[in-house]
């Protein structure tokens, strides 16, 4: 073999090291199931995440099932226009877990929010290790008016409840929004526990130890501003 070709043969070798690596490290690298992309089409899914929440991936997730309660729901970040100012005080998110099923990363979600309460149409679960993220559907009530939004909660589940706690609503049905409670379609926000703990919760109408102040009970996560 002459000096040429050896060194033509090395240059090749390396090259094939090298992109055999990066297609493991790229088939290794946690993903997002199809299932979730679905109901999150990364057009969406950019838009969240552009706004500070954080997602987890991965497709070993741990056990969620349970009831938690959330506050202080504090908002973290928004696109609606002339919104609440960044650390206003939401009513409290107090949010059940149920029917998971890891094979086939499935979960469902219920909600009460303020005057706002909801039922996920199905949603789907990603992550591994202790760190978590829901994607569902929800259908939203306030009263008589209607909406279906998206949700993701991501954090870290502990015996406590859930650490660092964040929750995004983006509206993508408002059904006409005819006595205008909803924000606007296409528009959302990121909210998070300020005090970095959800604890677990007896029941979605179990009531707060205490009334925080600048929490306004009419406001919920798809609260339009009124004030």
């Amino acid at each position: 073999m002459t000096k040429t070709i050896k060194i033509l043969f090395i240059a090749l070798f390396g090259f094939s090291v090298v992109f055999t690596s990066c297609k493991k490290d790229e088939e290794a690298a946690p993903q997002l199931s199809q299932d979730i992309k679905n109901i999150v089409p990364d057009s969406t899914l950019n838009k969240i995440i552009s706004l500070g929440m954080p997602v987890n991936k991965g497709t070993n997730p741990p056990d969620l099932i349970n009831i938690f309660k959330v506050i202080p729901f504090t908002l973290k970040s928004t696109n609606v226009d002339n919104d609440f100012a960044i650390g206003y005080v939401f009513s409290d998110y107090k949010f059940r877990l149920y029917d998971q099923d890891n094979e086939k990363l499935t979960i469902k979600l219920d909600y009460i929010n303020g005057p706002e309460s909801g039922t996920g149409y199905g949603g789907f679960i990603s992550g591994d290790g202790n760190n978590f993220s829901v994607f569902v559907k929800v259908h939203a009530l306030n009263g008589n008016n209607e909406a279906d939004i998206i949700q993701i909660i991501s954090g870290t589940i502990t015996t406590e409840g859930i650490k660092d706690f964040y929750l995004s609503n983006f509206m993508i049905n408002d059904y006409g929004d005819p006595n205008s409670v909803w924000i606007e379609e296409e528009t959302g926000r990121v909210f998070y526990d300020s005090d970095g703990i959800s604890p677990i919760a007896g029941s979605l109408q179990e009531k707060s130890a205490s009334v925080l102040p600048g929490i306004s009970p009419s406001s919920g996560g798809q609260s339009k501003k009124t004030e």
